[in-house]
């Protein structure tokens, strides 16, 4: 039998067309409804969207680039950036809702009361130079001062960052900065400083920076400048899960390193020679330059003034920014260049006139080193002005423009860009003019001006052969490892004389410290060679006979002078009074050569070995299978007992020697004790406290001397162990 549905089809198509008709009419006023709201967005509510997206846009941001290090021979740092931070503490709550402002405060209250004894401890243990109860009491006056802002040490300026990045570090560690106690923290901002991490050392050399304006100063900071600076890149800041970080878009490019010829040893034995005479003579000023023969690699330049009674500091780099008057230290360019022509031999002998002589055109000429007749060797070793203004007068009056041409030979006159800005020119003049008694006053070191760099780069072309090289400060430029430029050896001349005149010049300087003027540089342990020199100094306009009579006094020369290595100037200025070269600079460079010669007189241990003696090398305690490797190095794998020859990698423990047998002692570590790292060194001892969850301080050199908390103490994963080291 049909069904109702089946006999009326009509019915049907009007129920479903009433069905369709329906949902066209919904879709409909949705369609028009998203049309309204569009119109809305596009014109009434235009500026809000409009401020809205402007929002939502990254902003770029300035991406600074790290500055380069700069380094020293041995890969020390010299100079580098590094993070340091200021800290605030907040002891209010900063809650808007006043019911959630109640209920935050009273936890801080209960955190300050509860743990403010705990706290200052910390504080004293990361920042040793202040008190525990320095820390309490300046916490309790923040706290009681309801501050929001209350600086985390005590004494120190609001605008200062006092705190290392390992002392920030450090701060998640204490008991109310720990990240569960969220809220104690007011700020914590960071600052990129430019740090010296062996102070005031080679200070010019280095160079400064302008905190302030983040730019080089002076020194090797600024003739590097845009290699150490690097390139800033650009990013925006994105936040991911509530966090806030930021993205490169256009990475920065990290400043190279510098890498330095200084020597940090050599340079601190500089300073301190130089630091003392000038205490001793209370001098005006100072300079050391001290140089690789080599390869003119400058291992320390040190340029002090007196700032004060005892006070002296690096003002300027007057070892290569200041030209002076040489004096007698030029009295060798002078001999050089006369032996070189044939004007003069090592048999010539010269009346001296007893110190005092008018024969240059009635001008007067007088000398402290009063001699009758002297032979040429002995008129540089006794440093007679009138033996030497007398020979090279006789030698070239008739053709003086021939004496200038000869010292140009030799190479002085060079300016050295010593790759530091604002470096002087030598003064050499060669203008044609010539009276009476310009040459003979040239030939012994007036007329003429010269930075200290450059006579010390004559005596070391002597050292070296004959070989004049420049004088270097930088060795390579680098960037994470990849070499950037280097800076080869550059020879100046190579050869500044015939080789004969060579010999003649050295043995010379030689004689100058066996029976001269330089006896106080001479060494029982190597030779030495070098000249003396005390030139007075100009008084402008007044000349050099009214006012106080000032000096520069000077020694140059170089060691060990049968096989040179190092070649050395000091150079001392006085505003007043008697001075000499003999008595002022000769010894302070003796102090610096035996020094530097017994810091670099390193020997194999080899040597130790006798047909009687058996060397024994001591071992110290840690990591066994480490001890072992390196007595089977060293031969000494049949002394050990055979029981241990093949010991675990983690096992530990102390290695002793009895009459030629190592005995090894495993020790064996329990679980939340604290073991005795007694005798072993730093790195073995780090190795095995951290690995077992404490945090240690190291201070000292050396092997591990003692240790707090003491052994078998009951620790905790973080408490922190203090290793004290000692030699």
């Amino acid at each position: 039998m049909m069904t109702d549905k089946e006999n009326n089809p009509k019915q049907e198509k009007k129920r479903v067309s009433r069905k369709y008709l329906s949902l066209f009419f919904l879709m409909a006023v949705w369609g028009i409804f998203i049309i309204v709201k569009m119109a809305m967005v596009m014109f009434a509510e235009r500026q809000y969207w409009n401020e809205v997206s402007r929002n939502l846009t990254p902003v770029n941001r300035t991406i600074d680039a790290r500055r380069g290090n700069i380094l020293s021979d041995e890969g020390l740092l010299l100079a580098s950036s590094m993070k340091q931070y200021r800290v605030f503490l907040d002891f209010r709550s900063a809650e808007k809702s006043a019911e959630r402002a109640k209920k935050d405060q009273a936890r801080k209250d209960t955190l300050f009361n509860k743990h403010l004894a705990e706290f200052a401890r910390q504080m004293h243990e990361i920042f040793p130079q202040y008190s525990v109860q320095e820390f309490a009491d300046h916490y309790e006056r923040g706290f009681n001062s309801k501050s929001h802002s209350w600086l985390l040490l005590p004494g120190v300026s609001r605008n200062s960052y006092p705190i290392s990045y390992n002392q920030y570090k450090s701060l998640a560690q204490t008991v109310w900065l720990k990240p569960k106690y969220e809220g104690w923290f007011y700020s914590a901002e960071p600052k990129i400083s430019r740090k010296k991490p062996f102070g005031t050392l080679a200070a010019r050399t280095i160079g400064g920076m302008y905190e302030a304006k983040d730019s080089a100063r002076n020194g090797l900071e600024l003739s590097f400048d845009s290699l150490l600076r690097g390139v800033p890149g650009r990013g925006h800041m994105e936040k991911v899960q509530n966090v806030s970080r930021m993205v490169a878009d256009i990475p920065q490019i990290d400043g190279c390193d510098v890498h330095t010829t200084l020597n940090v040893d050599m340079q601190d034995i500089a300073e301190v020679a130089l630091r003392k005479v000038m205490d001793t003579w209370n001098a005006a000023s100072g300079i050391v330059v001290l140089m690789e023969v080599a390869t003119g690699d400058i291992k320390a330049m040190a340029s002090l003034t007196k700032t004060g009674p005892g006070q002296f500091d690096e003002i300027q780099n007057n070892a290569v920014r200041e030209i002076y008057e040489p004096g007698s230290t030029f009295k060798p360019v002078s001999m050089m260049v006369a032996l070189d022509d044939g004007k003069i031999s090592l048999s010539d002998s010269v009346y001296c006139e007893n110190g005092v002589y008018t024969g240059f055109g009635g001008s007067r000429m007088t000398d402290s080193h009063k001699y009758g007749w002297l032979d040429v060797p002995h008129i540089i070793a006794n440093s007679s002005n009138i033996g030497t203004s007398k020979l090279i007068h006789a030698a070239y009056k008739d053709n003086p423009q021939a004496f200038v041409d000869g010292v140009y030979r030799t190479g002085i006159n060079t300016h050295f860009g010593l790759q530091l800005t604002g470096t002087a020119a030598p003064v050499i003049r060669r203008d044609g003019y010539w009276d009476a008694t310009r040459l003979p006053w040239m030939s012994i070191g007036y007329n003429t001006q010269l930075p200290v760099i450059n006579t010390l780069a004559f005596y070391n072309g002597i050292a070296n052969g004959g070989c004049m090289v420049a004088p270097r400060l930088v060795t390579s430029v680098t960037r994470e490892g990849e070499v950037v430029q280097e800076f080869p050896v550059e020879v100046v001349r190579r050869h500044m004389c015939k080789d004969e005149t060579l010999a003649k010049v050295k043995s010379m300087l030689e004689l100058v410290v066996i029976e001269g003027t330089g006896k106080n540089a001479s060494s029982k342990h190597f030779t030495v060679a070098g000249k003396t020199g005390t030139a007075q100094l100009s008084q402008g306009d007044a000349g050099y006979r009214n006012g106080p009579r000032r000096y520069m006094v000077s020694f140059c020369g170089y060691f060990p002078a049968d096989a040179p290595q190092y070649s050395c100037i000091v150079s001392v200025r006085t505003d007043g009074g008697a001075a000499g070269g003999a008595t002022w600079a000769a010894p302070a460079f003796h102090e610096i050569s035996e020094k530097v010669m017994a810091s670099r007189n390193l020997r194999d241990v080899k040597e130790a070995y006798d047909s009687t003696f058996q060397f024994i090398p001591k071992v110290a305690g840690g990591n066994l299978a480490k001890s072992a490797a390196v007595l089977k190095e060293l031969g000494k794998r049949n002394l050990m007992s055979r029981e241990f020859r093949n010991v675990s990698d983690t096992l530990w423990g102390s290695v002793s020697s009895d009459s030629g047998a190592y005995v090894i002692k495993p020790v064996m570590f329990k679980d939340g004790l604290v073991p005795d790292v007694h005798g072993m060194g730093a790195s073995d001892a780090l190795y095995l406290l951290e690995s077992m969850g404490m945090r240690v301080s190291v201070s000292g050199v050396g092997r591990v001397k003692s240790q707090t908390p003491a052994k078998n103490t009951r620790f905790r994963k973080g408490d922190k162990i203090q290793l004290t080291l000692s030699m």
